[in-house]
């Protein structure tokens, strides 16, 4: 154990920034579609003409919008008539979503744990993340954002396992063996832990606070509120959620089931709720694989 806690040689922030810097960032469709959705003024029309200039991403919608994941009722073959459907802020998310796969899929990205147990933690805490939301009366319009601030929530994990795979290899294992959160066990062996990370990528990317927040603050206890769920409390009590079902990214360190169950229960959720909600997640999930295979990672 004093072996896993020794401090890494490195200076971990610097070379974490440097990676950063160096790695792709938003294409310029993305980037022209969050801007575009982000004017409240804007229309289907408008986000129409931004994405059908890319066939590609233009595919990847229409491929989404006529899979079980949505379960619409016929077959749309229409761009504009899928953004209507699928309302501005969903399309929006669905775009972030498949820019966040291209970016982060690379194999080589992946060394201290593998990229498929990793996307499918992320998957689950997305759907965990998006029914939480609809349980706790999230306006349909907003719950998207949950999905994608789910999916988003370990983005960090990515460049530290890459830059440093032997010290988050011992991270991981003192996390197992000694029930500490991953969090705890990357600050002790490396120096920084991926919230952190996340938030570093979010601002690259120019994601906005609340989805920053998600991804930097997602271990932070989340307490009820009177202002009702807010983002970083649903992806935080989502990663609770799908570790009580067992859909950890190898390394774990999830809270213990006794502590889980107490910070689901500040929520109303009893373990009998929780248990409910937990299998409709995991049948949710199947669906969401489309996510996965669309965006070529399966």
């Amino acid at each position: 154990m004093a072996q896993a806690l020794t401090f890494s040689p490195h200076r971990p922030m610097g070379k974490v920034r440097a990676y950063i810097l160096r790695m792709a960032g938003l294409s310029t469709t993305t980037l022209k579609v969050l801007r575009v959705c982000n004017d409240p003024d804007t229309s289907a029309n408008a986000l129409n003409r931004v994405i059908s200039l890319d066939p590609v991403l233009t595919g990847r919608v229409l491929q989404l919008v006529n899979s079980a994941y949505y379960s619409l009722p016929s077959k749309v073959s229409s761009l504009t008539r899928a953004i209507i459907l699928l309302g501005i802020n969903t399309v929006k998310n669905v775009v972030l979503s498949f820019a966040l796969f291209e970016s982060f899929s690379k194999q080589d990205a992946f060394r201290a744990f593998p990229a498929d147990g990793f996307w499918a933690h992320s998957l689950s805490v997305a759907v965990a993340a998006k029914m939480l939301a609809a349980e706790q009366g999230v306006a349909p319009s907003e719950r998207e954002d949950y999905f994608v601030a789910g999916l988003m929530h370990d983005i960090g994990k990515i460049p530290l396992n890459h830059l440093f795979p032997e010290e988050y290899r011992r991270a991981a294992n003192w996390a197992r063996s000694s029930g500490t959160s991953m969090r705890a066990a990357e600050q002790a062996v490396i120096g920084i832990d991926h919230g952190e990370v996340g938030g570093v990528i979010a601002k690259r990317w120019e994601l906005g606070p609340l989805l920053a927040a998600s991804l930097a603050l997602h271990h932070e206890p989340p307490s009820p509120r009177d202002d009702g769920l807010r983002l970083v409390d649903a992806v935080a009590l989502a990663d609770v959620l799908t570790h009580t079902m067992g859909a950890g990214i190898p390394g774990g360190g999830g809270a213990g089931a006794d502590e889980a169950h107490r910070t689901l229960g500040a929520w109303g959720l009893s373990p009998e709720t929780a248990a409910a909600l937990a299998a409709a997640v995991a049948l949710e999930v199947e669906k969401a694989q489309v996510f996965l295979e669309i965006a070529g990672r399966e």
